[in-house]
């Protein structure tokens, strides 16, 4: 009996990943000043006290923590506050993002409730609120038309990036006062409060670009608030400071190889001339690629010993590692190699057919486009 193997390039839908460091406001800032954890990491609100950062599982949307802006005072007028973070990456000119967070207050206040893209940061902000276009409003992507102050709202847009984004902002940004009744929910304000927070691209191969994680820890150590953050405020205000470059997202496509089992000899490990001509053609296309990295996945099914499974799943998947390196530029660090024995079958076990889909590598290439 002949075997006949076509492979080809499929792209790999790979999970979304969150521009916008700390969306769900779990991971908690030490302030400089006070050494306490009164405010949630990356997000910083202009009220600039310990009045919008909430520990309260139990009325959190998921988690334990959430945010509260103010929207309104009992004894003074024009008491407002709006939340802002930096994102990890510049978005593409052009390209679509989800924009996606919870609402709830006691207050129908949704329809000036607004998201504002910015390459300043707001914080620094010369202009007065009114001054500036938001670019989505809330009221424009409530899921649930039905208002129940009792109930997270979830709020969803699909956004289109004109480049420039490198920090959101949230808040309200009506003009005039609310006429607000009922009672103050803290300290004379009257708040709607916000979590789990997600701009996602709608490109499943548009991922974070290489420096976010470096950008994150940037943002995570900026620990001033309170009285030091108001004195920044007040400086950059009227010394503005350099704009920063964000890096843009990537797009990765990745491309998959199946090597079967039919390919290597019975219980072995090493490349038979099947496997040789069928990874030359599959390093033909890594040499034309900027590849960001490698994943080999070995397999077996489930019969014999886990150990010796185990065993025979890495040897396969670590000679075609060696091969692909032999013959590309490829380095160490850009090469993953894993083994799963029988812990990840794609078919029954319990048939012969079935087990020989399960022996077999896996190849995942990602590379930039």
């Amino acid at each position: 009996m002949r075997y006949f193997l076509i492979f080809i390039f499929l792209p790999f839908i790979a999970s979304a990943q969150n521009l916008l460091p700390n969306g769900g406001f779990e991971d908690e800032n030490i302030c400089t000043e006070y050494g306490k954890n009164c405010a949630p990491e990356a997000w910083i609100a202009t009220s600039l006290r310990a009045n919008y950062y909430f520990d309260d599982q139990a009325h959190a949307h998921t988690g334990s923590h959430f945010t509260g802006l103010i929207i309104g005072n009992e004894v003074q007028r024009g008491v407002r506050s709006f939340i802002r973070t930096q994102l990890l990456c510049r978005l593409q000119q052009g390209h679509q993002y989800y924009v996606e967070f919870f609402l709830r207050s006691t207050h129908t206040v949704f329809d000036s409730i607004a998201v504002y893209f910015s390459t300043n940061d707001f914080l620094y902000e010369r202009r007065n609120f009114k001054d500036i276009s938001p670019q989505l409003y809330v009221k424009d992507g409530l899921e649930s038309k039905l208002y129940d102050p009792s109930l997270w709202q979830k709020v969803h847009f699909i956004y289109t990036a004109n480049g420039t984004e490198q920090y959101i902002t949230i808040g309200n940004f009506k003009h005039g006062e609310y006429t607000l009744t009922g009672h103050a929910e803290f300290e004379y304000n009257f708040y709607f409060f916000l979590d789990d927070v997600s701009l996602i691209p709608v490109d499943p191969n548009e991922h974070l670009c290489a420096e976010a994680d470096s950008v994150k820890k940037v943002i995570y150590d900026e620990n001033d608030r309170h009285d030091l953050m108001e004195r920044k405020m007040y400086y950059y205000k009227k010394n503005p400071p350099a704009i920063i470059h964000l890096t843009r997202t990537i797009n990765i496509r990745v491309d998959t190889l199946l090597i079967p089992d039919i390919f290597f000899a019975t219980a072995k490990y090493e490349l038979t001339q099947k496997n040789i001509e069928l990874l030359d053609s599959f390093c033909n296309k890594i040499r034309t690629r900027m590849v960001d990295s490698l994943i080999i996945e070995g397999h077996t099914d489930s019969i014999g010993r886990i150990v010796y499974n185990e065993k025979l799943s890495e040897n396969r998947a670590k000679s075609v590692k060696e091969y692909i390196q032999q013959k590309t530029f490829l380095t160490n660090d850009k090469i993953t190699t894993r083994f799963f024995a029988s812990t990840k079958p794609v078919a029954s076990n319990s048939t012969d057919e079935g087990r020989q889909k399960n022996r077999r590598v896996e190849v995942y290439l990602y590379s930039h486009y």
